[in-house]
């Protein structure tokens, strides 16, 4: 079972199918794909990804959550932790991969910040794991931010599908 976390303006929910469109849309949207260096996310792509987010929760009892603005109700993006399985050389790729990705037209309104306290706090008390990672593109300033003020650490530079990317870690329970 998914939990559902809530904060002041946020709930963190399962995946809904009615979430796919805005779901394919902030992965299709160019300020979204700047931070992958222009890799795109076709509609194809996106379903998979989707799907995926649906599985991790069965196969390792944590996941992304979609998150959704309690005011709207609207989908706004989904963060969280998953196992990708990228085709990166680091000796931690089998960590659980901390992620979070906010609706470009709600940039800069503290959604990612306020969703990520919410999701730390669980997976500090539920995942196991001593430690996680994240994988950010080096021109992703405010990502990097984001993840510094949860603890992240610089840890190695990485190649991933050809483009030079930095990979952080972040002990279970470590604070900013």
């Amino acid at each position: 079972m998914i939990p559902v976390l809530q904060t002041e303006r946020l709930i963190l929910r399962e995946y809904r199918l009615a979430d796919f469109p805005a779901h394919a849309a902030i992965w299709s949207h160019p300020r979204t794909t700047q931070d992958f260096d222009g890799y795109g996310f076709d509609e194809e792509l996106c379903w998979l990804r989707f799907q995926r987010t649906i599985g991790q929760w069965a196969m390792f009892g944590y996941g992304l959550w979609a998150v959704e603005e309690k005011s709207s109700g609207r989908y706004m993006g989904g963060l969280g932790f998953f196992q990708a399985k990228r085709a990166i050389d680091i000796p931690y790729r089998d960590a659980p991969e901390a992620a979070w990705v906010i609706a470009p037209d709600r940039h800069g309104q503290r959604f990612a910040t306020e969703g990520l306290a919410a999701a730390f706090a669980w997976a500090d008390a539920h995942i196991a794991a001593p430690e996680t990672w994240c994988l950010i593109n080096p021109a992703n300033d405010i990502s990097r931010k984001v993840a510094a003020r949860f603890g992240y650490r610089p840890a190695q530079e990485a190649q991933y599908k050809g483009k030079p990317m930095l990979t952080y870690l972040r002990s279970r329970g470590a604070a900013a």
